[in-house]
Order: structure tokens, then C-alpha cells, then sequence
């Protein structure tokens, strides 16, 4: 069993700070340098302590700690995506040197100003931004200021993605159309022409429902009108089916002109090919 989670609980140990014990433990290897991975998800940290010496790091993930200072972030040159969410970082300024950072989720932190992201601004290859979660109910208190979406996007033009919405490239299209969808519908729901019923039927004293009358259900309609479908306009429809004929017979005509005009090419060849035989034999010299 690892050291690093507690014997028989099978649960990771809370940590307060990292330690080069607790790198090389979790990750299975000698030399902190050649750590590319770091997973410390809700262990109760407050201290990144010696994880700057993980120099070739690629991917941590530490949230859900109690991690207010990044500073030991600042020499992570090669991390592509880092996860601080559910913290209370207020600063990002160890950032400012990451420049292979490419994702960046800091939902649920204590960052109060679009100010506190120019850091990211200069970040040659970083596109992909979350500042709050709806689902997890994260947040940071700039995500509740006037115009928020409008002033990050013109701080960092770059950003592809922006709180799990995609803005430019592939699916940027069905995101802000399933938006555009789930916005009707709500807007629908709001305004009240229609409603989920989540009454409960009325039950006996054993809790089953008892006898009722059953509420009565729409029958189905179709989609279409049987002639809504068809041209309504019918001297427009002859007219189309004649043009369409007319440009048939065309090709057929041109089809048939081709292959008249490639058989004669064909028998001149053919002609020319034997004529070219025979003057050849005349030519030979068959004495012996």
C-alpha cells in the first residue's frame, strides 16, 4: 500500500503542504524532474511547498484545497493545464511566466477584478479560461461585475474557451445554437406557456396511489398538412418537370454526338495503324 493514503481507509492523507516525500510517492518516481503529472485533489492543502521543483510538469490539478499562494507556481514553465478551482487564491500573478499554459480552471477562488488576469493576457498559447462552474455552483466575485464576459474577451482575444463556452473553432456553432435553445426554453418556462406538474397522485394509507380518473392526453397530430408538402402552384410544377426534361434530352443528345465523333477518331486510328502495317512490309527486304 502507498504511503500516501492511510492504512486500511483506502483514503489519501491530508497533506497541509507538499513535500519531495509526498511528489515522489504519489507519483512513483525518484527525480522530481521528471514528474509530468500531479494529482491533489482535496487534500486539505495550504502550502504548494517544493511542487516548483517538479520543473518538467505538464498537468496538476489541486483543487478543492485551502491554497491561497501560487508563488511556488512561478517556475512551472512547461504546465499546459492547471486545475486551482474550489481555493482562495486572490492572485495569479505566478502565472505570468507559464507560457506553455494552455487551460487554466480557477472556479471558485477570491479573484475580484478583470484586472487580476492581465497576467494571462501575454500568454502566447493560453485559450482555454473557467472563472465560474453553474453546475458546481463555483464563482469568483469578478464573474458578478457589469459587462464580465465583454472585458475578458477584450483583455485576451485569444481565449477559445471561456467557463465551458466555446467561442471560435470546431463546435463553437452547436454551443451557441444548444444555448440559444436552452434560452427559449427557459424564456418559454418563465412566462408560463408550459409547466412540468410534479404534484404527486394521491395516495391510500399503504402509500399506493388510489383509483382517479386519468387526465385525458392530446392525440398526436402531424407535422405536416397531407398536400402541405406538395407545389401549389401546379402550372409551376409542369414547367419545372418540363425544363428538367428539356435538360435531359440535352445531355442525352451530347452523349451521343461524343461517342459518334470517339468512334470515327477510333476507325481513323485503326485505318492509319494498318495502312503504316502494310507499307512497312513492302519495305522489308524477304530475299535470303
Amino acid at each position: 500500500m502507498s504511503e500516501d493514503t492511510e492504512k486500511g481507509a483506502g483514503e489519501p492523507k491530508p497533506l497541509a503542504h507538499i513535500t519531495r516525500q509526498a511528489l515522489k510517492t504519489h507519483s512513483g518516481e525518484f527525480e522530481l524532474d521528471s514528474i509530468t503529472y500531479i494529482n491533489f485533489r482535496d487534500r486539505g492543502i495550504s502550502d504548494l511547498g517544493c511542487i516548483g521543483e517538479c520543473t518538467n510538469l505538464q498537468h496538476l490539478n489541486v483543487s478543492m484545497n485551502d491554497i491561497s499562494r501560487l508563488a511556488p507556481l512561478s517556475s512551472l514553465k512547461h504546465l499546459l493545464t492547471l486545475d486551482i478551482s474550489a481555493n482562495r487564491i486572490t492572485q495569479l500573478d505566478a502565472l505570468k511566466d507559464a507560457d506553455s499554459l494552455q487551460t487554466l480552471n480557477a472556479a471558485g477562488n477570491l479573484i475580484s477584478s478583470i484586472d487580476k488576469l492581465a497576467c494571462l493576457a501575454k500568454l502566447e498559447h493560453f485559450s482555454n479560461l473557467r472563472l465560474q462552474d453553474k453546475v458546481h455552483e463555483l464563482f469568483n466575485p469578478v464573474c458578478h461585475g457589469a459587462s464580465y464576459k465583454k472585458r475578458v474577451l477584450s483583455m485576451m482575444p485569444r481565449l477559445k474557451v471561456l467557463d465551458g463556452e466555446v467561442l471560435s473553432g470546431k463546435g463553437s456553432e452547436v454551443f451557441r445554437i444548444c444555448s440559444e435553445i436552452d434560452a427559449t426554453l427557459q424564456a418559454a418556462h418563465d412566462s408560463g406557456l408550459y409547466a412540468i406538474n410534479t404534484s404527486k397522485p394521491p395516495s391510500g394509507a399503504s402509500g399506493i396511489p388510489t383509483s382517479g380518473p386519468i387526465p385525458e392526453m392530446s392525440k398526436p397530430q402531424p407535422w405536416f398538412a397531407g398536400d402541405s408538402l406538395k407545389l401549389k402552384d401546379t402550372k409551376a410544377q409542369d414547367a419545372a418537370i418540363d425544363d428538367v426534361t428539356k435538360k435531359f434530352k440535352d445531355v442525352l443528345v451530347d452523349c451521343q454526338r461524343l461517342q459518334e465523333e470517339g468512334q470515327r477518331a477510333l476507325d481513323q486510328a485503326k485505318s492509319s495503324s494498318t495502312q503504316q502495317g502494310i507499307d512497312h512490309l513492302k519495305n522489308l527486304d524477304l530475299s535470303i
